[in-house]
């Protein structure tokens, strides 16, 4: 029994630093590959402004469904929270293009049409004929300078973004001037909820908004404040209104100019989402192409780091084959008796690597789940996983070596070892 119970120990310790190693490594490889700093940088791409995007990733793999996140019971005060958060933090901009669900008479054109030039045009009919729209909250409101946009009319004034369960002002596309008056309004379904929209003014001819790769030219659509609700709901409708906009609301933008280091915004990002519990994520998408990553060095603190787990990870590789040396020393009478009775020292041997193969996996697969839970809100981030990743893979590879080396100076030894000897010194 004690024999049993101090092989269970050396085995113990033999995996705890070998885990320790490829923990070790495994995390300083990763944070090694991680730039430093995302640099934009425009030079010679014909480019003036990018935007960021603020998303969510519910319903992605490994994540919540939206569906559960809206089913916890503070999660539209968390939105609101994270929505008032980020427009205070930087100058957000709301944009959206969900089409209102037409549910008055109204002479429209086919051209202002959702399904407009599509091969499903007409096919929903039954269920409602559906213009397209823009949603704008303030900020992008003033950025975009629609105010000076407006042919006729009026623009929006602050007091129009802030939803009251009442009508709501329209900024309508050149097109509409000649089917409907200022001062007239058209009942829609927006989001799941029946809204009514009074005409205040008509856009100019040709306005447009661009945002990244993508033009929206505005003479076709109806625009409407990307509303702000300051109070509870009163229904279980109202409540899923709420969400579902706030939801919409929180997918902004923010101009990110050249030479910014995408990262700043990335972090204030994450602490906000991750300080409210919620899954929002910078994605840096569109902008891809314009980041300058300015990777680390040997010379760096993550460089040292490296360097400092690649000899932590020889040195326990040195403490490891020891203490295997030692247990075979430990049990050579017990090994010399395997052998007199029939064992061959191949298959003793053999049953040695075999056990040192199955610690280096486990203790690979450990290893790989403690860095994943240390990623902590990056583990959101499909950059982030894929860094991991490749950690992973660069540790499989060097513990593969190392663990053929250590195979073969304990071969070495066995070899040389005189396993019948210990039976005489016994004797």
């Amino acid at each position: 029994m004690k024999y049993k119970k101090n092989n269970y120990i050396y085995i113990v310790v033999c995996f705890c630093v070998l885990t320790i190693a490829t923990t070790i490594f495994m995390f300083s490889n990763k944070n090694y590959n991680k730039a430093v700093h995302k640099i934009i940088d425009f030079d010679n791409k014909n480019v003036e402004s990018i935007y960021l995007r603020v998303t969510d990733v519910y319903d992605q793999k490994n994540q919540k469904k939206l569906s559960e996140f809206f089913s916890q019971k503070n999660s539209l005060e968390l939105m609101k929270e994270f929505s008032h958060i980020v427009n205070e933090e930087f100058n957000f901009l709301e944009f959206d293009t969900q089409p209102l669900l037409l549910k008055d008479n109204f002479s429209y054109k086919d051209e202002f049409r959702e399904d407009y030039g599509s091969i499903s045009f007409g096919v929903n009919d039954h269920i409602g004929i559906s213009l397209q729209s823009v949603q704008i909250g303030k900020n992008a409101y003033d950025f975009f300078s629609l105010q000076n946009q407006v042919a006729s009319g009026k623009g929006f004034e602050n007091n129009g973004f802030i939803f009251n369960n009442k009508i709501i002002p329209a900024i309508l596309g050149h097109e509409y001037s000649e089917l409907i008056n200022i001062g007239e309004t058209i009942k829609f379904n927006y989001l799941s909820k029946d809204i009514s929209a009074k005409v205040i003014g008509f856009l100019k001819k040709d306005t447009s908004i661009g945002i990244n790769n993508k033009i929206h030219f505005l003479d076709r659509y109806i625009v409407i404040p990307s509303l702000e609700l300051h109070f509870e709901p009163e229904n279980e409708a109202d409540e899923k209104f709420q969400k579902i906009l706030y939801s919409l609301k929180n997918w902004g933008y923010i101009k990110i100019s050249d030479g910014e280091d995408y990262y700043a915004y990335k972090y204030k990002v994450d602490e906000i989402s991750n300080k409210l519990g919620l899954k929002y994520v910078l994605n840096e998408g569109f902008v891809g192409p314009y980041i300058n990553n300015i990777s680390n060095t040997m010379h760096s603190s993550k460089g040292v780091f490296l360097i400092v787990s690649i000899f932590l990870f020889l040195i326990l590789s040195v403490i490891f084959t020891y203490i295997y040396v030692w247990n075979f020393n430990r049990n050579k009478k017990v090994y010399a008796i395997h052998l007199i009775c029939g064992c061959s020292f191949l298959r003793l041997k053999l049953r040695i690597y075999f056990e040192i193969f199955i610690q280096f996996i486990l203790s690979l697969g450990l290893s790989s789940f403690i860095n994943r839970i240390l990623l902590g809100q990056d583990s959101i981030y499909l950059s982030e996983g894929a860094l991991l990743e490749q950690a992973i893979s660069q540790t499989v590879v060097l513990s593969t070596i190392i663990m053929l080396g250590i195979c073969i100076a304990l071969n070495i030894y066995f070899n040389k070892s005189n396993i019948y000897a210990s039976i005489q010194k016994e004797d």
